[in-house]
């Protein structure tokens, strides 16, 4: 069976809430979709970096009980993984207390075989600490005939100006086999544009196909050159966070199954992201 590869930041995330208490949660949706991956048990590898100390402990344990391997991420002794901390569900109020180390990762990347799948995103991606590293890898892969799937999106107070990582996101773009977005993270990035616009005039040069999810409204649409397919996916009481990470877990699935066509694509998108595993994601994030 091929396996799937995700390379991304690792955070813990603190919902501080009106009523004294706190909510936690590991990581972002496709930390998520790695750990549904894993209980899915599809061979899941995660390729990052968290502290050698309490909260990348906290960190790695919740991708262990996930079945998600954990070889490839680098424990540096010298800083401390994120905590982002925010005001209730209010990613706006976000403040990360992070130290890293001033050398980029060091991981011991994993073997990568043909037919395998890398998803990759998040700041790592694009910080120009690790940008360079992150390429090598995927260079890499797509030397070995992976199939590499790019998600665009970070967190907003981590850019206050979109223009300083434009040319990193270029450059994750043109290695990409497929993009995925959620609507409202790959419509701040390219502003101004609706969706069709932002796939012909932004990601059409750089990769032939896209798919984008409208959590809110239970759609994904799929761009694959001249052509374009919309699903209304099922009613879910799935929240945005959940079906977000669900629908992007069963679309590496059928990737890892060899489906590349849009319809099977999405459905298996469709199916994980209202299933019961995924509501049973429980993470402050609720958007």
């Amino acid at each position: 069976m091929n396996k799937t590869i995700y390379i991304g930041e690792l955070a813990l995330n603190v919902s501080l809430c009106a009523d004294g208490h706190a909510d936690t949660g590991v990581g972002d949706w496709a930390v998520n979709a790695a750990v549904l991956d894993g209980q899915m048990g599809l061979p899941t590898i995660w390729v990052g970096e968290a502290a050698d100390g309490t909260v990348g402990d906290h960190i790695i344990d919740y991708l262990r009980k996930a079945n998600v391997g954990t070889d490839s991420v680098d424990r540096f002794s010298e800083g401390v993984s994120p905590v982002r901390v925010f005001a209730g569900n209010d990613k706006s109020t976000a403040v990360d207390h992070k130290d890293y180390p001033k050398e980029p990762v060091n991981a011991l990347w994993p073997r990568i075989d043909e037919g395998d799948i890398v998803v990759y995103g998040s700041y790592m991606a694009l910080e120009a600490r690790n940008h360079s590293r992150v390429i090598d890898l995927l260079k890499h892969a797509k030397s070995r005939k992976a199939y590499l799937v790019y998600l665009p999106y970070f967190e907003w107070h981590q850019v206050p100006r979109i223009t300083r990582v434009m040319p990193s996101v270029f450059d994750c773009l043109e290695l990409a086999d497929l993009v995925v977005a959620r609507n409202d993270e790959i419509a701040a990035i390219f502003p101004d544009h609706d969706i069709d616009s932002i796939f012909k005039d932004h990601i059409h040069f750089y990769c032939p196909r896209f798919l984008d999810l409208e959590p809110a409204a239970k759609i994904m649409r799929f761009f694959d050159g001249d052509k374009s397919w919309t699903k209304e996916c099922h009613p879910s009481d799935n929240t945005d966070f959940q079906w977000s990470a669900g629908a992007l877990a069963g679309i590496v699935r059928a990737l890892t199954e060899g489906k590349r066509d849009a319809d099977e694509i999405m459905e298996y998108g469709n199916e994980t992201a209202h299933s019961e595993l995924a509501s049973a994601i429980s993470h402050p994030c609720i958007h």
